[in-house]
């Protein structure tokens, strides 16, 4: 299974989640593809309910892990999708990594 996104070409291998987060994973794409409020998809994907943070053990874990990449991802798109996040270009993305 794998996390992709076609604008940026973010692709995310998700074959190492558990069974719960994998659940967790679809029904986030569920919300997502439904544009779902950005600010409630934040509270539902990264909030305390989130299997995220269940088993980890540093907040380096979590950042790291496939299912926050995505899901941090989904949450950016959401927020450029309802204007509530500027788009960047991609010039300016390349100028500041330079």
């Amino acid at each position: 299974m794998e996390y992709v996104n076609s604008e940026t070409g973010l692709n995310i291998k998700l074959d190492s989640l558990t069974n719960v987060e994998k659940a967790f994973y679809q029904r986030a794409l569920e919300n997502f593809r439904q544009n779902m409020n950005w600010l409630d998809f934040d509270e539902f994907a990264l909030g305390m309910q989130s299997p995220l943070y269940f088993g980890k053990r540093s907040h380096h874990e979590v950042l790291h892990h496939p299912l926050f990449l995505a899901l941090k991802d989904m949450s950016l798109q959401l927020g450029i999708r309802q204007g509530m996040i500027a788009k960047s270009k991609q010039k300016k993305e390349q100028r500041a990594l330079a």
